[in-house]
């Protein structure tokens, strides 16, 4: 198929959805560097809302809705802790590290292990396939997918995935292409709204989810907001060894 006919057939729409496969192959071709890729399953974003589904979700990945709770008010206690006096990211550091540790606390044992890939701070489960990390982000349980209050690194790009398509355009839709084990992440706002949520990455920031479940909707019995302004935050960090 030549591009002027791809780009034809990508005007084109079935039954209402937009054929993406010629736009893929533009993307992603020989010519482009990426003769081995192949089309990966296009799917719309799964989206957990009510407290029933979400629960039943949440114990098929091992996990369970209390300790994912018990992880957001720890975080939340934790970046509760800064003043005026620490750094302009304090609330939002203390928080990870604390949401972080408590996930490893009330999960670790026969089938989560910690895992520190790429220095990315996650818990790992082989036997079901996934990684759980925890974000400080912008809004959660809201209509559209939330961003980070930091940036993600190169290391949580490939845990995730990134985007090859224009997430303005395909907002709604993402390729459910994971590569060892899924990624999701525990995201937490300042109101204490949570869920837990498999995102792909693309320009740093979070740009729509092959899967949302909304832990938290209306945020906890606390309705205060805090100051998570995570710049500089060290969530991906990743190592460099350096001669002496």
């Amino acid at each position: 198929m030549s591009r002027f006919e791809a780009h034809e057939s990508i005007e084109q729409e079935s039954n209402g959805y937009l054929d993406r496969a010629p736009f893929f192959d533009l993307q992603v071709g020989k010519e482009n560097g990426h003769e081995g890729l192949k089309m990966a399953e296009w799917v719309a974003t799964k989206v957990l809302k009510e407290s029933w589904d979400a629960e039943c979700r949440i114990a098929e990945m091992g996990l369970s809705t209390e300790g994912l709770i018990n992880a957001v008010r720890a975080a939340r206690t934790a970046s509760g802790n800064a003043t005026a006096l620490h750094p302009s990211n304090a609330a939002g550091t203390f928080g990870y590290h604390e949401g972080i540790a408590s996930l490893r606390q009330g999960f670790i044992g026969e089938k989560w292990r910690i895992d520190r890939k790429g220095g990315v701070e996650t818990i790992r489960n082989d036997e079901m396939g996934l990684r759980i990390g925890f974000c400080n982000v912008d809004r959660a349980c809201g209509e559209k997918a939330p961003k980070p209050r930091s940036d993600k690194g190169a290391a949580s790009e490939r845990a995730c995935g990134p985007m090859l398509f224009d997430p303005d355009e395909l907002r709604y839709f993402v390729r459910d292409d994971a590569v060892g084990h899924a990624f999701y992440y525990l995201m937490v706002d300042g109101a204490g709204r949570a869920e837990i949520t498999r995102p792909k990455i693309s320009g740093k920031t979070f740009e729509g989810a092959v899967e949302r479940i909304f832990l938290l909707p209306e945020g906890d019995e606390e309705d205060t907001l805090l100051n998570l302004d995570d710049e500089g935050i060290a969530e991906d960090f990743e190592p460099k060894i350096v001669r002496k």
